[in-house]
């Protein structure tokens, strides 16, 4: 299929091409007079949907008329259906990430409870994303990993689940239970004492848990618990009755809502022009067990079809969608209505828009969790934004640096060298955008691995690789004049310019000022450029000792492996990339080792003879 080429096109030309149309259902992408893609939405009809931007424009709200005004072209992608159109639209926003489109964050931000059901023995992990093709259950998105690990722990304990870095059931028996086991935390899995029916019945009550459904865990362990002291069992209904008391206290906090089986999920929106954010209280069994917002800046757009776009990002393929939603009227028009059967496969979802009673008060105590956290993360932004204005000042920049990348490098010798590169945006880390370099070297030389890196970050970014766009308003390099001279040649032999200045450091590892190269920059007198900056030079410095410590315990560990006659370096990364730690390697049989691509069984001999000289090989 050809690329389409945006043109950069007059108002009525705009109108005209709009007119002409079809009334079927499908997508549409804004363009810019750049050629960049600022906005896309779904219609069930792109006739009416286009033309209505460009009619009675002066009557949009001001982010509207701002997206308009933006508009060079457009392109539109008609669909067979409404369906089809929806995802659409949703893979185009993750693609192109317009600037008018409100966004959720990148999955791996949403952590997620993961349950290994295809294991044997399942456990209870947090998962930053959901793996393609993976056969566990997945609860969420949570707001926040603390939330994740509180469920995680609050189940293993009640449910006494294995904790432990054993495997099951091939550790059945091999060594003494832990600690967890004689606290009673722990069912002992591997005492052999528990079936995979009884942990069954233990994973069956943590699904219950985690999908909030307490009133069945506690019917179920009810059960359970007189069933026990029938058989004389005490112990085992002691520790049923305590979890069922847990379970009783847990269900009794929180309460927000009289009837003790209202379920659902509760959504709130507070907007003005500099931003917003949505709000999602997660209510189960009358109470609150989660609460997550959703922020959107200036340029996003906040609208039905916005809206409903996130709902496509927080609900489609999830494993447990609530079965009730509760929605604002201002985000909630006919077309969502239609569509709201296409957001699960699972289960149906109701989506009410509330008039009275309990619904129409959770509504609005998430609209204003949604304006408090909005006025709050306002207040942090406009902090921000004067220190780096003052930082803009301090060092005569001509445009505050809303991207800064800042370099460090970390060796271990010559055997591990890396930079690290990070980002920071609007004063904040930005993880995602975090770079790192591996440098083959004859000897250390930390200019001459500055001089490399950013050439090679340079090199990318002309390359058109949009992991390494935009460029950063400023560079700041981890040291002095040396450091600084090595990135500017960089950039000039790049043929790029950008503001470059060092951190430099005292005797005793504090950042005491900046230098442009000649000239040394006094910032202990500003204690907000201090703290600021001082965090940014351990930030970077953290990143690039990590990914140089990394290396340099793989080398180690490869390093043992290929003392073994026969086994070179070569295959010492094999079996390591394989079988991923020296313990899974020692536990390997002969043939277990042989199977691996690339070692022969002789190979195989020779490993488990080296890890265990006292044994014959089998």
């Amino acid at each position: 299929m050809k690329e389409y080429t945006p043109q950069i096109l007059t108002f009525s030309e705009l109108v005209e091409k709009a007119r002409l149309l079809p009334k079927k259902p499908g997508i549409y992408l804004y363009y810019d007079k750049d050629g960049k893609i600022i906005y896309v939405g779904k219609s069930r009809a792109l006739h009416n949907r286009v033309l209505s931007y460009f009619q009675n424009v002066e009557k949009h709200p001001p982010k509207t008329r701002r997206l308009v005004q933006s508009i060079a072209d457009f392109q539109t992608i008609v669909t067979s259906s409404d369906q089809e159109a929806l995802i659409l639209e949703n893979e185009k926003i993750k693609l192109h990430r317009p600037k008018f489109n409100i966004r959720l964050k990148d999955d791996r931000n949403y952590p997620y409870i993961r349950l290994s059901t295809a294991e044997e023995y399942p456990r209870l992990s947090l998962a930053h994303r959901r793996r393609p093709g993976d056969k566990s259950l997945y609860f969420g998105p949570y707001g926040s990993s603390q939330t994740v690990y509180t469920a995680i722990h609050t189940a293993n304990t009640m449910f006494h689940l294995p904790t432990c870095k054993r495997t099951f059931p091939g550790d059945i028996g091999k060594e003494r239970p832990c600690l967890y086991y004689h606290l009673g935390r722990c069912s002992g899995v591997c005492t052999g004492a528990v079936s995979k029916e009884e942990y069954q019945k233990q994973i069956d009550g943590t699904i219950h848990f985690l999908k909030h459904d307490h009133k069945k865990v506690i019917d179920l362990l009810q059960k359970e618990m007189e069933r026990d002291a029938e058989n004389l069992l005490f112990e085992r209904a002691a520790a049923k009755r305590n979890t069922i008391r847990s379970l009783q206290n847990l269900s009794q906090a929180r309460q927000v809502v009289k009837d003790l089986h209202y379920d659902a999920d509760v959504f709130g929106a507070f907007a003005e022009d500099w931003g917003g954010c949505i709000n999602l209280l997660r209510v189960r069994e009358g109470r609150v067990v989660d609460n997550v917002h959703f922020h959107f800046g200036a340029d996003e757009i906040l609208s039905p079809d916005s809206f409903f776009s996130l709902l496509v990002t927080l609900y489609r393929g999830k494993d447990f969608p609530p079965k009730k939603v509760l929605v604002p009227e201002s985000l909630w028009n006919e077309e969502n209505e239609a569509l709201s059967p296409l957001l699960s496969d699972k289960d149906q979802m109701h989506f009410l828009v509330p008039q009275r009673g309990e619904g129409k008060n959770l509504v609005q105590m998430a609209s204003e969790n949604a304006k408090e956290a909005a006025l709050h993360r306002r207040t942090l932004f406009e902090k921000d934004e004067a220190v780096l204005a003052e930082l803009a000042m301090l060092l005569s920049l001509e445009v505050v640096p809303e991207r800064i990348e800042s370099i460090d490098i970390s060796n271990s010798g010559t055997s591990a060298v890396y930079a690290g590169i990070i980002c920071i945006k609007n004063a904040h880390f930005l993880k995602s955008a975090y770079k790192s370099f591996s440098i083959d070297r004859d000897k250390p030389d930390d200019p001459a691995c500055m001089y490399e890196a950013v050439s090679r970050r340079l090199m990318r970014y002309k390359n058109g690789d949009m992991a390494f766009s935009p460029l950063p308003d400023l560079i700041l390099a981890d040291g002095g004049a040396t450091q600084v001279a090595a990135v500017k040649k960089a950039l000039s032999d790049a043929g790029i310019s950008i503001p470059v200045f060092g951190m430099v450091k005292d005797a005793f590892h504090k950042t005491r000022c900046l230098t442009d190269g000649t000239n040394e920059i006094n910032i202990l007198h500003n204690q907000k450029i201090f703290q600021f900056l001082y965090k940014i030079q351990e930030e970077v410095h953290r990143f690039s000792l990590s990914r140089m410590d990394a290396k340099r315990r793989k080398s180690v560990k490869t390093t043992e492996l290929s003392k073994i006659p026969g086994i070179g370096e070569k295959k010492a990364q094999i079996l390591y990339r394989r079988f991923k730690s020296m313990k899974a390697i020692r536990a390997l049989s002969a043939q277990e080792l042989s199977d691996a691509p690339g070692i022969s069984q002789r190979d195989g001999e020779r490993i488990f003879a080296y890890f265990h000289p006292e044994e014959e090989t089998p």
